[in-house]
């Protein structure tokens, strides 16, 4: 079976279209470019700002010149996920999408994160543009930018661009669910330094790494008992017990991304090999016992390493930085006292990378907290930003921002579009869809304070395992998602 001949197939045509230009945070000029083009040769009308937001604007439907005036939003930016042996450059390779051969109900990728999310929006919103039956009042669809990196995108939409008041955002991810709700972040960056020391004779070079783990969304994922790479990486090697020095130390690749894989460069005393392989081979068989039923496919390898020609970080250093590390916030905080089964609080440690530059050793991360708690989400940035001070008493200079923050969008049972999208999903469907919040950030969040008027609402078809190379959407969720939204424009 051909992706390009499943139904709807102008869904799945510019799907396609999109895989094959490469779209990743904060390269999506081209796609961007690519959507003006195809609607000013559609001869729709475009809009485009700084951010490289993209506005394509439809006239209504005849007879429905009056409707209210209806945005359809989604992100042209993709999370870029890649298994390290892969070599996948995102900023230049394709996507590779394919019927998933294990099973064929779902569309996957070849090795990297899929970008259905939100790439699957983007179609759908095209597809309502080219098709002339479709019924549908004054019509405005909004592309932003940079939702997984921050959302500055979204920021960036100033007041007067977009007249309509309805709001249906594309990135949801369950095909029966409508979103109402979704958690505000605090995206912090921070930069570590410690004086460092030349390499010194008695040592042995070794890299450990850490790999096979899942990874998957920081915030829809969070509360699945997913290990973090980088905190594995550090716990083994603090549970040797064996005072080490480090040369360099990474882990994960964004910042709403469970790390996957982490590794570091470490010398320890010559002698003690031994012993350090086998205390961080128990400590590894521990975490994998632990993690047996949320995330089995646990790997720590220990390799041989050439010794540094520069100077590396010394033993006082990397266990105070191991000890910082292990001691901030990290995974799922807090679940909602009166929804159980939502997540109300949680922070990731999504990508860390230490080096020596000079006389010093840098260490950089990036985290993300998440809350649907303005107050909570402000409570543990500020854990976050105390832990993180800490190292100042073990001799470390320390310098963090808020690169990015985001409100909650509280959700609004009351809403009326609320109302319409239930009545028109159980008359297609014979069953009423399940309202919810999504812990994870949507810009519905950002657009609330700045367009109080619009009645905003998400929904989408079915993904699973976003930002991760094991995303992957149902196909016939796409067909059901896509039928919803072109009856839901009729009635509206």
């Amino acid at each position: 079976m051909d992706i390009a001949t499943l139904e709807p197939q102008d869904v799945w045509k510019h799907f396609l279209t999109i895989c094959s230009i490469p779209h990743p945070s904060h390269h999506e000029e081209a796609l961007a470019s690519a959507l003006v083009t195809w609607a000013q040769g559609k001869g729709l009308s475009t809009h485009t700002d700084a951010a490289h937001n993209v506005v394509i604007r439809k006239s209504a439907s005849p007879g429905k010149e009056r409707a209210p005036g209806i945005i359809l939003q989604a992100h042209l930016d993709m999370v870029p996920q890649a298994a390290s042996s892969l070599g996948h450059d995102f900023a230049k390779d394709p996507i590779r999408p394919r019927i998933d051969p294990a099973d064929p109900a779902w569309i996957t990728a070849t090795g990297t994160t899929l970008g259905a999310d939100n790439g699957i929006g983007v179609a759908m919103a095209l597809a309502i543009l080219e098709d002339s039956s479709i019924v549908h009042g004054p019509l405005e669809c909004l592309f932003t930018t940079d939702e997984e990196d921050g959302m500055s995108g979204a920021r960036a939409v100033e007041p007067g661009v977009l007249s309509g008041k309805i709001l249906l955002n594309l990135d949801g991810e369950d095909d029966n669910e409508l979103t109402i709700g979704c958690a505000g972040s605090i995206r912090t960056s921070a930069e570590l330094s410690h004086p460092t020391e030349p390499v010194g004779i008695g040592q042995s070079w070794f890299e450990v790494t850490v790999g096979g783990l899942l990874g998957g969304h920081s915030g829809v994922d969070i509360d699945k008992g997913r290990a973090n790479a980088t905190l594995v990486l550090s716990r083994v090697i603090t549970a040797s017990g064996i005072p080490c020095s480090l040369a360099s130390m990474s882990g994960g690749t964004a910042a709403n991304a469970i790390p996957r894989e982490a590794r570091a460069i470490i010398g320890i005393g010559t002698g003690e090999e031994k012993a350090f392989r086998s205390a961080i081979e128990k400590e590894a068989t521990a975490i994998k016992a632990e993690l047996a039923a949320t995330d089995p496919g646990l790997v720590v390898h220990i390799a041989a390493a050439a010794k540094p020609t520069r100077r590396i970080l010394g033993r006082a250093g990397a266990g105070s930085l191991l000890s910082v590390l292990l001691g901030m916030p990290n995974g799922l905080i807090a679940m909602e006292p009166d929804m159980p089964d939502l997540i109300r609080t949680s922070l990731n440690l999504g990508t860390l990378s230490g080096e020596v530059t000079g006389d010093v050793f840098t260490l950089k991360t990036m985290t993300l907290v998440r809350s649907s708690s303005d107050a909570d989400k402000e409570a543990l940035g500020m854990r976050l930003e105390s832990s993180l001070e800490s190292a100042t008493t073990m001799g470390w200079s320390v310098s963090y921002k808020r690169q990015a923050e985001s409100p909650a969008w509280s959700p609004n049972t009351a809403s009326p579009l609320l109302k319409q999208c239930k009545e028109v999903y159980s008359a297609l469907f014979g069953s009423a869809p399940r309202v919810s919040s999504t812990h994870g950030g949507l810009e519905t969040g950002l657009f609330r304070p700045k367009f109080p008027s619009w009645d905003q609402i998400s929904l989408g078809p079915t993904i699973r395992y976003p930002h991760s190379p094991d995303e992957r959407v149902e196909i016939a969720s796409v067909a059901r998602s896509y039928r919803f939204v072109v009856e839901l424009l009729k009635r509206l």
